[in-house]
């Protein structure tokens, strides 16, 4: 897994990226069948937006990240029975040691794409108590992919600052089937979930949500990024966000 959220990128990641919804965590929770007395573990967790939510639904969850900025914002959201462990995809095997209690569920939400994804289904999978279940989650399309008139003009300014802007982080159909291919052949059972949403956002929230998928040099043309967006200020922007979820779960 990569390392490159760190600094003003993991400050926009917490206050930009949102939450698993609070419906869809519900949902997610009964479909993998994750107990009170489980344990999850949160692969690349970011600022905390599975971690946090998930956590009221078992009896801890193991969130682990690459960069310590991203590990100090979750801490500063004060999430109860959330534990921190600065790690990544390699890691996995040392989680083998037993818990005092099953690891249920290891969630993995819009970061499989850093990690080298058959050997960490792998080794999730190896974790699990019989039952317990693997969740990739992600959300998509990205925003500046999206159909919306306002979305292309998202992605009209990003491709003159920065050249094409094509990548989708794979949320899309064939890296789905691909990672269903992999948990089948991991003998993993495995299902796909999508649920819906809309959500109303304005032109700072776009700003900062961008802000949260740019490196650092190209953070530096923010300001050229907020002019040429300017138009949408008085728009009302609503973002369609198709969250998908492959249920892998070890028999």
């Amino acid at each position: 897994m990569r390392s490159d959220f760190a600094g003003t990128t993991a400050q926009y990641y917490a206050e930009f990226r949102r939450d698993l919804p609070a419906d869809q965590t519900d949902r997610l929770v009964a479909a993998a069948g994750l107990r009170a007395t489980d344990v999850a573990v949160d692969l690349g967790c970011g600022t905390g937006q599975l971690a946090a939510p998930l956590a009221p639904h078992c009896a801890a969850v193991v969130a682990i990240d690459p960069e310590p900025d991203m590990l100090a914002g979750l801490r500063a959201r004060h999430a109860e029975r959330v534990v921190c462990v600065l790690g990544d995809d390699s890691d996995l095997p040392v989680l083998a040691i037993p818990f005092a209690a099953p690891i249920g569920l290891v969630t993995i939400g819009n970061a499989l794409h850093w990690m080298d994804e058959r050997a960490t289904l792998g080794a999730a999978a190896a974790l699990l108590r019989p039952g317990g279940a693997i969740a990739v989650v992600t959300q998509g399309p990205p925003l500046w992919l999206g159909p919306a008139p306002w979305q292309r003009t998202v992605r009209s300014a990003l491709e003159s600052l920065y050249g094409p802007v094509t990548g989708n982080c794979r949320t899309d159909r064939p890296a789905l089937d691909e990672r269903r291919e992999t948990a089948a052949s991991l003998g993993l059972g495995a299902e796909v979930l999508t649920w819906q949403a809309a959500h109303h956002v304005t032109l700072d929230w776009v700003l900062g949500h961008l802000g949260s998928a740019l490196g650092a040099e190209q953070l530096t043309r923010m300001d050229e990024l907020r002019d040429l967006l300017r138009p949408l200020a008085g728009e009302d922007l609503v973002e369609e966000v198709t969250t998908t979820v492959l249920l892998a779960r070890r028999s």
